[in-house]
């Protein structure tokens, strides 16, 4: 993944912020110029839940389950949320505290639907989508929902061909 420095160089932003881990800057120069408007935004991840204990219904794990496979495939690498398989959603059906994503899978590279959205802050997910065109096709999104040239996405950084804000939440999106 490109990400493109927030201090608004252009360069490619190899160094992240030590505070909430999201926004990457090219160096100590442009960290310093835009640091007055991260400031604001600019919240530590919060603690990690014991993996130990379903983090959905607080069901201790039994040591007979196969963890390994569970932590391969169930506990969010962004927000340590790690449900039991009664808790566990669909990845895409906002299961984890994440905002922009569930269990790792991010909510741009899909179609927008209403159930995604953050359990932590009950929030619903607004930012770009750039869905692939065959899942676009297969829910029927129409040619003029998309954008008409390619831009940065605001969730993931790539360059993509994106959905038209009008469009992200038209009675055929948010079913």
């Amino acid at each position: 993944m490109d990400t493109i420095c927030a201090g608004g160089c252009g360069k490619h932003g190899e160094h992240r912020c030590s505070g909430c881990k999201k926004a990457h800057y090219c160096g100590a120069e442009c960290q310093k110029k835009d640091r007055k408007t991260h400031k604001k935004t600019c919240l530590p991840p919060l603690p990690r839940p014991p993996t130990t204990h379903c983090t959905g219904c607080q069901v201790r794990f039994s040591p007979s389950n196969d963890r390994e496979q569970q932590e391969a495939y169930l506990i969010c690498p962004d927000c340590g949320y790690a449900p039991c398989s009664r808790c566990a959603c669909h990845n895409r059906r906002g299961t984890c505290y994440c905002q922009d994503s569930n269990l790792g899978y991010k909510y741009c590279d899909s179609v927008p639907e209403w159930y995604h959205f953050s359990q932590r802050t009950g929030c619903p997910y607004t930012g770009d989508s750039h869905p692939s065109r065959g899942e676009a096709k297969m829910h029927q999104v129409p040619e003029s929902a998309w954008e008409t040239e390619p831009r940065q996405c605001g969730n993931c950084g790539e360059v993509k061909l994106c959905l038209n804000p009008a469009f992200r939440c038209q009675s055929w999106m948010c079913r």
